[in-house]
């Protein structure tokens, strides 16, 4: 029996060559089968997710410029309101003045004539009284003197 000693682990010839070959064309068709459709799967995907991206920044921004129309429009509704509100107050305000010297104009009217009742009920009150204090003096003496007086 001879030994044969070989140095090198692995040696080269022809297998090696070959399988080397049918490495590369696995590798190839495998690129083509499989690495190249799910690279350009990926690729589609990273499109989709960066227009997606862009649509919700797009959308982002459209909503921060409606948001700050809407509080743009509320800032002028709630001034407007506001001075609408001091006009009615004005106006409310010169209505009721305008209504409270109606009111007193017509309480001292009221005071004014009720008073002229008044004083023409107490002229025709003293009026009456001095008739009727002449006819009970005129009683008195008649009483007092026992005898009739004339109408003088």
């Amino acid at each position: 029996m001879e030994v044969i000693s070989t140095v090198a682990l692995i040696s080269i010839n022809a297998t090696l060559a070959a399988q080397l070959v049918s490495f590369l064309i696995f590798l190839f068709i495998i690129n083509r089968l499989m690495f190249r459709p799910l690279q350009d799967v990926m690729g589609e995907r990273e499109r989709r997710i960066e227009d997606m991206r862009q649509e919700i920044e797009a959308a982002d921004a459209d909503m921060k410029q409606i948001f700050a129309t809407l509080s743009d429009e509320e800032a002028k509704a709630k001034q407007d309101a506001l001075l609408i509100q001091h006009k009615l107050e004005k106006e409310a305000s010169q209505q009721s003045d305008v209504a409270f010297r109606e009111v007193s104009a017509e309480i001292e009217r009221l005071k004014a004539q009720t008073r002229q009742e008044v004083d023409r009920q107490i002229l025709n009150v003293k009026q009456h009284l001095a008739e009727e204090s002449l006819k009970l003096s005129k009683v008195i003496m008649e009483k007092a003197l026992d005898r009739s007086l004339s109408h003088e």
